[in-house]
């Protein structure tokens, strides 16, 4: 697949719709999916066809990695997630969501870098813990739960939610670090232990967690293998102010040369983080980090949601057409006679191909057929090798009346993919054997019930006997009891019963009833105030002039109507330069739905966080 083959295109069963740019991996895509009248729902496609990938490495990760990925499920885990080649290009796919990866985040205007506020830098690294997290799979195969987790392989949405993907491919992406450029570019992120020996541990992808968090909240990476070092002098990119004391210790845990010195547990550095989070004086929430978003980048957000509608519904069929022109007339080209090489990708004998036609780069479809194909089954991947067939040797010339060489006819094509009957063949018996196993689950969940059910049946014939044991013994009972005890237990009885009843209507009456506009304290209200109306606070001119930012904290009573019947300032910005009030200024302007208790309209303080980015 050539990079400079104009969009839209054909990729396997996507249609390539819009790119977002090159890296050292590859190509970003956003795709379509062709097999219906609509190119929705899209997915974000990552291509690994960068000079210094080592397919050698990656192709058999990728086997491994897409037998796993069914098992890796959570909040922070991207959706859809495939593993795939397409004209001898690997790649892999999630479902799109519209936002930006996280390296396109932190140098999103050249060479630009972002450094996020303190709260929403500490919530994206919580997010790729919690991706660790459930990756734990992988940890138990290939050695680490990501491998090569690096900010190209992080989701930030327009919503402010984080998702991870690549995971698994660790060993496969970590050899190019031999390359240079490659290195320059990603070794920041890699502990150094694992750039030196290119295998994929926890204790690596901690540090690869940690050196992320770093650069949100600096504004560039760590050097590479600098460990903890980096921390020296390190300041908030947001407002010069050095990094808090906690948040540093944290850090260093994380960034610790000495691999037996850092963190060896994601769970346990993630309640570390936790403990930070929502435990200090921050204020994060995915609605916090979307208004950070929709600030940021307000025009391109408006700007793709056009352009998806538009790439919705773009004609395929021309595509196909062209495809299947560009298939014959490479059919139609006479070929050289073939030559023994040797395919890199897995190490396999086959005759060398004719070039490749216009519009496909790469190695084109016999070649494809004798290194393997990735076949695409559901949400989930199975990545199998196509079978390799030598093509017919080419029959020998015939003389035409014009006297002019007849070309060879064309190799009998090779079938991969779903259509392959090998495939065919590996499907059903993949389906036999699944078959067997549902059987077997069924016969031992029957004779489980069965065994479950006899034992109900004896407990409920023991709890029988002792009923009807108590039933005559309180007959005995009651036969041996006169009149008189049973009329004085009776009379007890009712006096109990009738001071209990006084007691409950004395309790209820000692609560208090809601009224409308009582002053309830927020834990307490059955709704919270929901923001009707907002205005945007205007940025002031002396924190524009001296490129003041951060987060300013409102303390606000919300009255029985949805205004703002006070605002206060619990927190300014440091230095003060007047945005504490512009923001008071403007929440004064907002209007919410008011706090409810027992079904009435109440008052209720609340904290509204405005924060200020100022480039």
């Amino acid at each position: 697949m050539s990079a400079q083959s104009p969009l839209p295109r054909l990729f396997g069963p996507y249609v390539l719709t819009h790119q977002f740019g090159d890296d050292r991996l590859g190509s970003l895509y956003r795709a379509g999916t062709a097999s219906g009248p609509s190119l929705a729902p899209f997915v974000l496609i990552r291509t690994f066809g960068g000079p210094a990938i080592d397919r050698d490495a990656l192709f058999p990760v990728m086997e491994t990695a897409a037998e796993y990925l069914e098992e890796v499920r959570g909040p922070a885990v991207a959706k859809g997630a495939v593993l795939g080649i397409v004209d001898d290009v690997p790649f892999a796919g999630i479902e799109y969501v519209p936002g930006r990866t996280l390296d396109r985040l932190f140098r999103y205007d050249g060479a630009e870098t972002l450094a996020f506020p303190i709260e929403h830098a500490l919530l994206m690294g919580e997010k790729l813990l919690v991706a660790l997290e459930a990756a734990k799979p992988f940890e138990r195969k290939l050695g680490a739960p990501h491998g090569f987790l690096v900010p190209a392989f992080v989701t930030v949405s327009n919503d402010g939610d984080v998702r991870v993907f690549g995971t698994g491919l660790g060993a496969g992406l970590l050899p190019s670090l031999r390359v240079p450029e490659f290195q320059a570019s990603f070794a920041p992120y890699v502990a150094p232990e694992v750039a030196a020996t290119g295998k994929p541990s926890v204790a690596g992808d901690i540090y690869s967690a940690a050196a992320i968090l770093f650069e949100g909240l600096v504004g560039r990476p760590p050097a590479p293998g600098a460990g903890a070092e980096a921390l020296r002098g390190a300041v908030l990119g947001v407002n010069g102010s050095p990094i808090p004391d906690d948040i540093s210790r944290l850090l260093a845990r994380g960034l610790a040369r000495d691999p037996s010195q850092r963190e060896q547990d994601v769970v346990s550095y993630r309640k570390s983080l936790g403990k930070l989070l929502y435990g200090g004086p921050y204020a994060p929430s995915t609605f916090n980090l979307a208004f950070f978003m929709h600030q940021k980048f307000e025009k391109s957000i408006e700007a793709e949601r056009r352009e998806m509608s538009e790439e919705e519904h773009i004609d395929v069929r021309p595509l196909r057409e062209a495809e299947e022109r560009r298939d014959k007339g490479l059919r139609a080209a006479p070929k050289a006679p073939p030559r023994e090489v040797t395919v890199p990708s897995f190490g396999v004998s086959a005759p060398a191909p004719a070039p490749a036609g216009p519009g496909k780069g790469g190695v084109p479809i016999p070649v494809l057929a004798g290194i393997g194909v990735a076949v695409l089954i559901g949400v989930g991947v199975v990545l199998m090798r196509g079978r390799e067939k030598p093509a017919p040797p080419p029959p020998p010339p015939v003389t035409a009346p014009v006297a002019t060489p007849t070309p060879a006819p064309p190799p009998t094509p090779v079938i991969v993919g779903k259509e392959d009957p090998a495939f065919q063949q590996a499907l059903q018996a993949k389906l036999a054997e699944e078959m067997k196993k549902v059987q077997d689950q069924i016969a031992r969940e029957q004779a489980a019930a069965a065994k479950k059910k006899a034992d109900d049946q004896a407990k409920l014939e023991e709890v029988a006997r002792k009923t009807r044991e108590a039933e005559e013994a309180a007959r005995l009972a009651r036969e041996r009891a006169d009149t008189e005890e049973a009329t004085r237990l009776a009379r007890e009885a009712e006096a109990a019963r009738q001071r209990e009843e006084a007691a409950r209507k004395a309790a209820e009456a000692a609560i208090p009833k809601t009224k409308e506009g009582d002053l309830v304290d927020v834990s307490q209200v059955d709704r919270q105030p929901q923001a009707t109306k907002i205005v945007k606070p205007e940025v002031s001119a002396m924190a524009r002039q001296r490129r003041v930012g951060g987060t300013v904290l409102l303390h606000v009573l919300v009255d029985e109507n949805g205004k703002p019947a006070q605002v206060d300032v619990l927190r300014d910005t440091n230095p003060r330069v007047g945005l504490a009030e512009t923001s008071r200024d403007a929440v004064a302007q907002w209007q919410w739905q008011p706090a409810q208790k027992d079904g009435k309209r109440v008052k209720t303080w609340i904290v509204v966080p405005i924060p200020f980015a100022i480039k």
